[in-house]
């Protein structure tokens, strides 16, 4: 196995390292810029002046950490704790620059030793700071596709997932979360998907290290900046393939400590889901289907009821609506307190959180602990170690995931529960109870997850300009997964196992990195400005699982607690190992501001890939023009404040996908021996992954043209990109002939580098000040994305339909039968050459007719219907304040994709006795213009050819996904209780949603068709204090 990459390739990062230091030696000519700005130099004169003062923020606070310096002169200093700064200049009249991060630089000449007090604005949206590859650049500087989120506009949406608060607010990046079930993760994609069988996710940088976004509090981020385009991506290389999302979290500040404490309580409900039918509902169905099959309706009930003690059910009236017995109200909790404060030299930030989340099914639970630690030490103007420690603990039950499809086709009769209030397992004879999981000791799905992310980091700055970082981070998981399925439960146990089963999973995860980042910045004279930097990174991961289970157990008390009770023992373990290794190289140019320039280059080391293969080198390029700070375009400043042109070039690669040791081929040892004559032999088994060592990286080639522009003195913003990316040599498990081996319906696969994809699209980002007063302020940001992705090639040039892939359509697209209506009465002898009878489901064919006459549907009439890729997203926020109060409204929307609703597939339409939804609309001869077909056509819906046609439906929809409405106490109120800021608010999540097709009533479209566990709304109180 070979999981080392060649050590040699090393002493590159010892050569790119003294590049840049040769570039430090420059002659003096070259006038060097400070990028940290925390060196004091004062130029000692025969005759000085001292001058003191305090730096005040906009809300009076004071500003620790500004930097103020002597225009034109190396003489600067600091603010301290309180805010306050000496120093000396030569004589009155000299001017100060004072500046801090996030406000205006400001200058200021002194006319007289009375001390100053300056009041800093806050800084405008170019000079907004936007975290980029290893760098943080201004706004106005930026040259690729970068979208940024405030913390405060991450805080609008209550959730503990904070990707599920960014969902229609970057536009190009689709977020969806497809299941109601406690803790659930999101899906998302940007700028769509470009890999067949390898990783489209994106990229999440942690604090300058890649981690889990699902196990942040969202209270503890300060921003987070998402890397669209390849010009941006390409410094992180192949992992960067599929965008980058860099999460910056909150630091310590120095000056007086502040306490926060955010906090919200909530109902989870109102899922869009249909009842089973009952009553008359039910037995209109039953006879209906009778009518079909014997031309009358049934004379008495046990020609529906077959069952004797199902008919004594009914009699009794014993009806049970199992989707109201399953459901209940959840509960979603959430508690984060957080201290941040610090000296001069030492800045902490500690934040504790509680999440608990109660879905609607009694035994799906999700709790989540954290702990962040982030803390700062200045050791001197050119020494600073940090570290950033993130502690996570969750503890999650998981319901089966039938429960709900159970709940709605199971026979709506029985005693759900008996005298005592225990759940009955058999309420009628026949019939299995939908809430049997929830009886005591039958069932269980209990996962402990442990996840520790932490980095120590050293900063260096030696000299003006010149910085160096070195950080090393470490990400160790730990998950135990404990299964226990009963003879009374109803979900389905592991493979291999027969009821009662048990099943323990252990997993460690272990990922380490380091990364070493040398930047340095310098002019030449006054108009040429460069910064160069240079990065080595190495990152080693290892995984490992123990996986042990057991059936038979003669107690189901044991649960997953004692596997040597069972019997027909199932014991397996893994272990993978990879490692990585990639040299940075990155120049960024402006010349006066106004021509902007970035290009870099990454070298990739993975383990994974076959030998000669396993580097690859990644490079971009960028240019900006800003076009507003051109003599030429001074008339037009009053309307249009800003115009920068961007466009932008970029390979970036992806070995996602392909696992440890994918490019080899391996095996076991047969369980018997195989004989020769009359000498048994040892036999060794090939698995189904054939060896490639030719194997190499997949490549998109982004192409990247964006604009940004500002009117009306920066009150309205737009930025428009349209992008164009080709991916090519695609990671493809392909299968591989049956003349190679294998098993019957298990052919050999091989990874291969085949086919391609081409991703083309257009984005558009409008921020809007639309009324600014002191009293009254109103906002709007709209975004929108429109997506077209297609598969250029596969292998053998030719569409694969088993795998469901083909050529110039996306990747996710539909191939089935297209359902064209129901077959009227009038039309029963056009139906009879297609074997149908009027009520029967009619199909789209390819036209063509036996001998007879008649058509067989088959295989030659399935035709791609649709994708599951829309036209077009979009979000629309408005913000809005009023005095004291705020209120806020978001709608997303998701336009032109189609969906495969399983919901729609609940119909029964056979005479059993099984339950359909209560909205079914079911063709009758007196209802001919419903959807689904009448009942009791066919025997089993699984027989009835084209039933699964029914469920491929137009998925558009409009959502108005937040509604926030906030008041906050006066500041002189809140002091009086020693609080600095007091805030209550309510929220509804999920409020509402309209859906182009009627067939989507009771099912939110954003779970993709599933009904597993439908989505719910949401309604929560919360509170921010500041003390």
């Amino acid at each position: 196995m070979n999981y080392k990459l060649t050590i040699k390739n090393g002493i590159r990062a010892g050569g790119l390292c003294c590049f840049l230091s040769v570039i430090a030696s420059f002659p003096s000519q070259l006038h060097a810029r400070s990028t940290q700005g925390n060196l004091q130099y004062v130029q000692q004169q025969p005759r000085v002046v001292d001058i003191q003062g305090t730096i005040f923020s906009n809300t009076d606070e004071p500003v620790v950490g500004a930097t103020i310096q002597v225009k034109g002169k190396n003489i600067q200093t600091q603010s301290d704790v309180e805010g306050k700064f000496s120093l000396q200049i030569d004589a009155l009249g000299e001017t100060l620059v004072i500046s801090y991060v996030g406000y205006e630089t400001q200058e200021m000449q002194v006319i007289s030793v009375e001390p100053l007090q300056i009041r800093l604005k806050p800084s405008g949206v170019l000079d907004e700071v936007v975290v980029v590859g290893y760098g943080v650049v201004k706004k106005r500087d930026l040259t690729g596709a970068v979208a940024s989120v405030k913390a405060e506009e991450i805080m609008r949406t209550p959730t503990a997932n904070v990707m599920d608060a960014l969902q229609g607010k970057v536009s190009g990046m689709d977020i969806m979360r497809n299941s109601g079930r406690a803790g659930a993760n999101v899906n998302v994609a940007l700028r769509g998907s470009r890999s067949i069988y390898g990783d489209n996710n994106p990229l999440y940088i942690i604090d300058g290290i890649p981690g889990d976004f699902s196990r942040l509090n969202p209270s503890d981020i300060a921003s987070i900046d998402v890397l669209k385009d390849a010009s941006s991506t390409a410094i992180y290389g192949s992992a960067g393939s599929n965008g980058v999302v860099i999460i910056t979290t909150k630091q310590g500040k120095a000056g007086k400590t502040v306490v926060d404490f955010d906090s919200y309580f909530g109902y989870n409900g109102f899922p869009k889901y249909p009842h089973g039918m009952t009553g008359d509902a039910y037995l209109n169905l039953k006879r209906e289907a009778y009518r079909t099959q014997n031309g009358n309706y049934p004379e008495f009930l046990n020609n529906i009821f077959k069952n004797p003690a199902h008919l004594e059910a009914y009699e009794q009236g014993k009806w049970v609506d199992w989707v109201d017995q399953v459901l209940r109200d959840g509960i979603q909790q959430n508690y984060s307190l957080a201290v941040n404060g610090g000296t001069e030299k030492t800045n902490a930030y500690l934040s504790l959180n509680f999440n608990d989340e109660q879905s609607m099914i009694k035994i799906d639970r999700f709790k989540k602990y954290a702990v962040r630690t982030n803390v700062d030490h200045k050791i001197s103007s050119v020494f600073k170690l940090g570290t950033n420690l993130q502690l996570t603990h969750t503890d999650n039950d998981q319901a089966a995931q039938n429960i709900f499809g159970n709940a709605l086709t199971f026979l709506p009769l029985g005693d759900a529960f008996d005298a005592q209030g225990n759940i009955q397992h058999i309420p009628v004879d026949g019939v299995t109870n939908p809430l049997s999981d929830q009886i005591k000791d039958q069932y269980v799905n209990n996962t402990l997850n442990t996840y520790f992310s932490g980095n120590g980091f050293v900063d260096i700055t030696p000299m003006e300009g010149l910085s160096f970082r070195s950080i090393f981070g470490a990400i160790l998981g730990s998950s135990r997964t404990g299964r226990y399925f009963g003879t009374q439960s109803i979900a389905n146990p592991e493979a291999g196992f027969r009821v009662p089963a048990a099943v323990i999973i252990n997993d460690r995860n272990y990922d380490y990195r380091w990364e070493n980042i040398l930047t340095y910045a310098f002019d030449i004279q006054d108009d040429h400005h460069f910064t160069v930097t240079g990065v080595t990174s190495w990152a080693k991961n290892q995984a490992e699982q123990a996986y042990a289970g057991a059936s038979g157990f003669d107690l189901d008390s044991y649960s997953f607690h004692n596997l040597s009770a069972g019997t027909n023992p199932i014991i397996r373990s893994s272990y993978i190992r990879s490692q990585s290794m990639s040299y940075v190289g990155r120049l960024n140019y402006n010349y006066q501001g106004k021509y902007l320039f970035s290009l870099s280059s990454r070298w990739d080391g993975v383990s994974r890939l076959s030998k000669g293969n396993q580097w690859d080198i990644f490079p971009a390029g960028a240019f900006a023009w800003r076009i507003s700070d051109e003599k030429f375009f001074m008339p037009l400043q009053a309307a249009v404040s800003d115009l920068k042109l961007r466009v932008g070039y970029g390979v970036t690669g992806n070995s996602g996908g392909v696992g440890a040791y994918g490019t080899q081929a391996g095996g076991f040892n047969a369980p018997r021996p195989v004989g020769f004559g009359d000498t048994p032999a040892p036999a060794f088994i090939l698995n189904q992954q054939l060896a490639n060592n030719a194997l190499g990286w997949e490549k998109s080639y982004t192409t990247n043209i964006g604009l940004d522009a500002s009117f009306l003195n920066q009150r309205l913003n737009l930025t428009i990109d349209w992008y164009n990316a080709d991916t090519k040599d695609l990671l493809y498990l392909r299968d591989m002939p049956a003349s190679l081996g294998g098993s019957w319906g298990a052919p050999f696969k091989m990874w291969q580098n085949v086919g391609a994809t081409l991703n083309r699209g257009l984005e558009i980002l409008l921020t809007s000040k639309n009324i600014e007063r002191d009293n009254f302020s109103w906002e709007t940001t709209v975004t929108f994305a429109a997506n077209r992705e297609r598969i250029v090639t596969l292998p053998g040039n030719k569409d694969l339909i088993s795998t469901g892939l083909f050529i110039g359509h996306p990747i996710k697209t539909f191939f089935d039968y297209k359902y064209l209506g129901i077959w009227q009465l009038e039309e029963e002898a056009e139906a009879a050459r297609y074997n149908s009878l009027p009520g029967d489901i009619k199909l789209a064919t390819d036209g063509t007719f036996r001998e007879d006459g008649t058509h067989a549907y088959g295989a030659n009439d399935k035709m791609i219907l649709g994708s599951a890729v829309p036209d077009w997203t979009g979000g629309l926020q408005n913000n809005l304040r009023y005095k004291s109060w705020d209120a806020s409204i978001f709608f997303t929307a998701r336009w032109g994709q189609m969906v495969s609703s399983n919901l729609i597939t609940r119909y029964n339409p056979t005479t059993a006795e099984g339950n359909s939804p209560d909205d079914s609309d079911y063709w009758t001869p007196e209802n001919p213009g419903a959807y689904l077909p009448r009942p009791g056509l066919h025997a089993t819906a699984s027989g009835y050819i084209g039933f699964e046609s029914l469920k491929y439906v137009d998925g558009s929809y409009f959502k108005i996904r937040n509604i926030t409405l906030g008041y906050t106490l006066p500041e002189s109120i809140a002091k009086r209780a020693a609080m600095k800021r007091f805030r209550i608010y309510a929220t509804a999540n999920n409020a509402l949603i309209w859906t182009k097709s009627d067939l989507l009533k009771y099912q939110d479209p954003e779970s993709n068709g599933s009904d597993n566990f439908p989505l719910t709304k949401q309604f929560v109180v919360g509170l921010n204090i500041t003390f």
